[in-house]
């Protein structure tokens, strides 16, 4: 789950930096082709047991130490400990997706700052702390996920290829 959802965070990260050099529109028709961020949302919440209602308050996350950073990965690769966030995390994300997921919804066109706001967000969550409980490997390729105007010339990898790792794909569809 936590190397889909990286490769889902990056793909939404990369295509919104993407579409500071267009405009939103083009972003919204790729997006009519993708997973979209409420379809996440639903799978976040039906994995992790948390209260849809509390998603009206505001969420913040805190920033981990270098220490702290090293002791997640330690704990996730050495002792094989289960991946494991803080209510707030999941709820901080699930809003981030949401945000996302409006923006795209909009009819109007949308302000830079607001695409903006809404990629240093999903950043923070998955360079700050996701990328530390996955695999380096996984790290790897989930840099290499597909994305609005990807480089022709690159090696991608489809999302479809982190999807069919997740357990229940019921939700995504």
């Amino acid at each position: 789950m936590c190397v889909f959802l990286f490769a889902y965070l990056n793909q939404a990260n990369l295509s919104l930096h993407r579409a500071g050099w267009t405009n939103v529109g083009e972003l919204k028709k790729f997006y009519l082709n993708q997973i979209n961020p409420r379809k996440i949302v639903r799978l976040l919440i039906l994995n992790t047991g948390i209260d849809a209602d509390k998603l009206k308050y505001v969420y913040k996350i805190r920033d981990y130490s270098f220490k702290e950073r090293k002791i997640l990965v330690l704990n996730h690769f050495w002792f094989r400990l289960s991946t494991v966030f803080l209510e707030e995390e999941i709820y901080y994300i699930c809003q981030q997706l949401i945000s996302f997921a409006e923006m795209l919804e909009k009819e109007r066109n949308v302000h830079q700052s607001e695409m903006e706001d809404i990629k240093v967000g999903l950043s923070k969550f998955s360079f700050g702390l996701l990328m530390h409980k996955i695999s380096c490997k996984d790290y790897n390729e989930a840099l290499k996920v597909e994305h609005y105007l990807q480089h022709d010339g690159m090696k991608h990898i489809r999302m479809e290829e982190f999807i069919k790792k997740l357990p229940d794909l019921s939700v995504l569809k």
